[in-house]
């Protein structure tokens, strides 16, 4: 069976926060959030998640839109 396609409001969330300087990765099923600390892209980060609502029940969608776009991490790579 071929992955489903995120929603596109997944694909638009994870490209604003990419945009914004998020660096995220898909791991597994999960995905991983670094956030920006500098101003003015952190205070555009919380406001790109508040106006988003909760993203539990998109935990697979969000890591599958990373995984399309070649932003995974398996549990053997090595972070430097």
């Amino acid at each position: 069976m071929m992955p489903r396609k995120p929603p596109e409001h997944i694909i638009a969330l994870v490209r604003a926060l990419l945009s914004a300087g998020c660096d995220m990765w898909a791991i597994g099923t999960r995905y991983s959030i670094g956030e920006p600390q500098d101003e003015p892209m952190a205070s555009q980060v919380r406001k790109i998640l508040a106006d988003f609502g909760s993203r539990e029940e998109y935990l697979e969608e969000i890591a599958a839109c990373l995984r399309g776009m070649g932003r995974t991490i398996t549990p053997n790579d090595q972070l430097h």
